[in-house]
């Protein structure tokens, strides 16, 4: 074969076999995916579709009750800002969902914590967050394979490992009342947790969870009916090179 056309074969062969990521950005502020809610105090849930794919999210906190951080069901609501957690401690969930500094997601006195439950593996790509004034806005995270019927009540932080979910990792992020979007690594699983900074560091995280990017999985790109005629135009110049005098 002719040294041009074999230097350009695998171009041709990256044409026909090229894939790409699908990338899934799940919108949770006014105007984002579908969602539907089930349960109507703490411990409901809400259920966001995009296709084929489902995401399910709830929302915990800690206590100080015995044993000391267990995980307790919280409430969880979908604000015109994004996602923001009620927990037992803040009073009736009708006084939570009327004063903006407490139905955000926060680490102030209990921990709240957002659960994101996917029915499929996903590379967790990037968070976006938005608090109600100007609060700090350092997170912690956790992502993981578990179990599709999870229940983390009554568990603790320290048994987040022994459930499928890897280290803590941490955003540090300065005071604004500005939107922020923080990279959460790639890394894969059907889970993650998200939450203020653990534990608090005397400056209250307070914000709204806005969207979550994810990448679902590989998908094959059509290949283009030009590309099948590059390659035998090919093919047929190959074959009059070797064809003798």
């Amino acid at each position: 074969m002719d040294t041009a056309i074999r230097n350009l074969l695998p171009t041709i062969l990256l044409l026909l076999g090229c894939q790409t990521v699908t990338a899934s950005t799940w919108t949770f502020a006014s105007g984002g995916d579908y969602y539907s809610t089930s349960g109507s105090s703490y411990g409901n849930q809400i259920t966001f579709s995009q296709g084929l794919e489902t995401l399910q999210v709830s929302a915990l906190s800690n206590t100080a009750d015995t044993p000391v951080n267990s995980f307790e069901t919280a409430y969880i609501k979908r604000f015109s800002t994004g996602l923001g957690v009620c927990n037992r401690e803040e009073g009736s969930i009708s006084y939570c969902l009327n004063t903006n500094a407490i139905h955000q997601v926060d680490n102030v006195g209990q921990q709240d914590l957002v659960l994101f439950l996917f029915d499929s593996q996903q590379a967790m790509q990037s968070l976006t967050i938005d608090p109600y004034g100007v609060w700090d806005r350092d997170v912690s995270f956790w992502v993981g394979n578990v179990s599709p019927s999870l229940s983390l009540s009554g568990s603790t932080f320290a048994n987040l490992g022994a459930l499928g979910f890897g280290s803590q990792m941490n955003s540090l992020n300065g005071a604004s009342d500005a939107a922020l979007t923080i990279s959460l690594g790639g890394y894969m699983g059907n889970a993650l947790l998200v939450g203020g900074l653990f534990p608090a560091d005397g400056t209250p995280d307070r914000f709204k969870i806005r969207s979550l990017v994810t990448n679902a999985g590989i998908s094959v790109v059509p290949v283009p009916a030009g590309a099948w005629l590059l390659l035998s135009g090919f093919g047929v110049l190959a074959g009059l090179r070797r064809r003798p005098a």
